[in-house]
C-alpha cells in the first residue's frame, strides 16, 4: 500500500540510465552555447572576425552541464585534453576570446580528478555539502573574489548531478523542483536588480545572488523535466542516437566556434557578405542558410577531431555490457 501511494502521488524513483537524462542536459547545454554564436550578432561586418560570447554567457551557461557531468561522469582528463587541444592549437590564437571556451573542459577535467573524494564527502554529509558550497559562494562574493565565486557554484551544481547519481533526488517531486526553480528564479532576478544599482560594482562575471539562483532555476527545471525526460529517451533510436553524441559533446562545445568563425570569414571576406542586424527581416531570411553552412562546418570538425577526442584507450576492451558504458559517458 505504501508503494501504491507513492506511485500515485507521482514520486517513484526513476529506473532510467541516467546517462541519457544526462546527455540531454549536457546537448541542452551546448545546444545554448552554439545558440550565443551561431544566433547572436558576433561576427564584424567589415573583417568577417568572430568573437566569443562574454564570459558572464558562458558562466551561465556552465552550470548544467556541470550537472549532468556530475550524473554520468565524463570520459577523465586525458579524454577532455584529447578533444581540447587541437582546438587551443587551432582557435586560441586566430579568434578574440576563444581561450574562455576552455573554461569548461577544464573544469571538468578538475572534477573528474576529484569525483571519488566528492562522492565520499557526500556520504558523509549527506546533502549538507551544497549549503556549504552555498555559503563559500557568497563569501566570495563578499571579499570580492569573482573566480572564487565561480568555482564554488560550479563545483555546487557537479556535487547536485552527484546526488542525482546516488539516487537522494530520486523521490522529488517534480513541483517540488519546479518550486526550487522559481525560488531560484527570484534570487537571480533580485541580484540583477541589486546590480543595476547605480552604485553598484559591475564585474566580468555575475555575482554570487545572480550565479547562485540561475544555477538553481537550471537544476530545477532539470529535475522537473525528468520524468519526461526519461520517457522520450527510453526509445532505442532515441537512446542509440545519445550514446552516440555523448562523448562528441566537448568536441561540439569547443569546435562551434571555429566553424562559424570560417563560415563568417568566407561569407564576408571572399562573397561580400553584410551581417544584418540581429532579428531585422533580413536577418531571419538569411538565418536558415547561415545555420547550414555552420551546421556542415561543425560536421566536418566533429567527424575530423571527433576521433581524436572520442579515441577509447588501447587498454580498454568493448563488450557486451561494457559498450553502453564506453560510448554512453558524458563529456559536457
Amino acid at each position: 500500500m505504501p508503494a501504491a501511494r507513492d506511485d500515485q502521488a507521482g514520486i517513484v524513483p526513476s529506473t532510467a540510465p541516467p546517462a541519457r537524462f544526462a546527455t540531454v542536459l549536457g546537448l541542452a547545454a551546448v545546444a545554448f552555447v552554439v545558440a550565443l554564436h551561431w544566433v547572436l550578432p558576433v561576427t564584424d561586418p567589415q573583417s568577417g572576425r568572430v568573437t566569443t560570447a562574454t564570459a558572464a554567457a558562458l558562466v551561465l551557461a556552465a552550470p548544467l552541464a556541470l550537472f549532468a557531468a556530475g550524473i554520468a561522469g565524463c570520459g577523465g582528463p586525458a579524454s577532455l585534453a584529447r578533444a581540447a587541444l587541437p582546438f587551443a592549437v587551432v582557435a586560441v590564437p586566430l579568434i578574440d576570446g576563444a581561450a574562455r571556451l576552455l573554461w569548461l573542459p577544464a573544469a571538468l577535467a578538475a572534477l573528474t580528478v576529484l569525483r571519488p573524494a566528492l562522492v565520499r564527502l557526500h556520504a558523509r554529509w549527506r546533502g549538507a555539502e551544497l549549503a556549504a558550497t552555498a555559503s563559500a559562494a557568497v563569501l566570495a562574493g563578499l571579499t570580492g573574489s569573482p573566480v572564487a565565486v565561480v568555482a564554488a557554484v560550479w563545483l555546487a551544481a557537479y556535487q547536485t548531478g552527484l546526488l542525482v547519481r546516488a539516487g537522494a533526488l530520486d523521490r522529488l517531486r517534480p513541483r517540488h523542483a519546479l518550486m526550487v526553480a522559481a525560488a531560484g528564479a527570484t534570487v537571480g532576478a533580485c541580484g540583477l536588480v541589486l546590480a543595476a544599482l547605480p552604485d553598484a560594482a559591475a564585474g566580468p562575471v555575475p555575482s554570487a545572488t545572480v550565479l547562485l539562483g540561475c544555477t538553481a532555476a537550471q537544476l530545477g527545471l532539470a529535475l522537473a523535466a525528468r520524468p519526461p525526460i526519461d520517457r522520450w529517451t527510453a526509445g532505442a533510436p532515441v537512446a542509440g542516437g545519445l550514446a552516440w553524441l555523448a562523448p562528441r559533446l566537448v568536441t561540439v562545445h569547443l569546435w562551434q566556434l571555429p566553424a562559424v568563425a570560417l563560415v563568417a570569414a568566407v561569407a564576408v571576406r571572399v562573397a561580400g557578405y553584410d551581417p544584418p542586424v540581429t532579428f531585422d527581416p533580413r536577418w531571419r531570411s538569411d538565418l536558415p542558410w547561415w545555420l547550414l553552412s555552420c551546421a556542415v562546418a561543425l560536421a566536418l570538425a566533429v567527424r575530423l577531431i571527433g576521433r581524436v577526442g572520442t579515441a577509447l584507450p588501447r587498454t580498454h576492451r568493448v563488450s557486451g555490457s561494457s559498450t553502453l558504458q564506453a560510448h554512453g559517458r558524458l563529456e559536457a
